[in-house]
């Protein structure tokens, strides 16, 4: 009888204490879910992923390829390169690119300008057509001047895009050419005007224009 009264009285204890447990655990679950209310989604804000991190990777524009160097083509000049500085030398140069060009045929001009008085040069190539035009690209160099780390030879810098260019031929050169005298001169530095871009063009085809005439 005691042993009934035993097992009674701890399942009545049991039962009394039941709703506070359900209640207790309702407040807890009740908590955890009010953190997760009040604690939005944030992972689209805090990490980006790698997908969003992707799209700045490039930092910015797209930077043009270089042109394609008609330099490294090593086209043999049909007139010695004309260096100028304070004077043109060779001074044979001019006349022989005026012949070139008033022989309207094709050829190959070189000038490199280096007026100094540190390393600050342009050279050019000039590719005549034989038609009044020129293909042209030119590249420079630049280093010593105050503030300017430089070695002992500094690199050429990227070559210019390709150019089309007019060929001014003075109405007195051919006469000046034909009696000798100073005047038949053509600058390769100077008497090239009115460029324009033009697609890019590979050695062969520089190869390829030269031999058309």
């Amino acid at each position: 009888m005691r042993a009934h009264r035993v097992i009674q009285g701890a399942l009545l204890l049991a039962a009394a204490q039941l709703p506070f447990i359900v209640a207790c655990a309702s407040v807890v679950e009740g908590s955890d879910g009010a953190e997760t209310e009040a604690e939005p989604d944030r992972g689209d804000d805090t990490d980006p992923g790698p997908e969003s991190s992707d799209t700045t990777s490039g930092g910015g524009a797209d930077v043009p390829d270089p042109a394609l160097d008609l330099f490294a083509c090593d086209f043999e000049l049909s007139c010695e390169r004309v260096v100028v500085h304070i004077s043109a030398d060779p001074p044979e140069t001019l006349p022989c690119a005026a012949r070139l060009v008033l022989g309207g045929g094709t050829g190959v001009l070189g000038s490199l300008l280096t007026p100094g008085p540190w390393i600050d040069e342009t050279e050019s190539l000039i590719f005549v057509l034989g038609d009044g035009t020129a293909l042209v690209q030119t590249r420079e160099r630049h280093c010593g001047s105050p503030g300017m780390e430089c070695g002992p030879t500094p690199v050429w810098e990227a070559p210019s895009p390709h150019q089309i260019c007019d060929l001014v031929v003075s109405p007195d050169l051919e006469a000046a050419c034909e009696a000798d005298t100073e005047e038949c001169a053509f600058l390769p530095w100077g008497d090239v005007t009115n460029c324009r871009a033009v697609e890019e063009h590979t050695c062969e085809d520089v190869t390829a224009l030269l031999a058309a005439r």
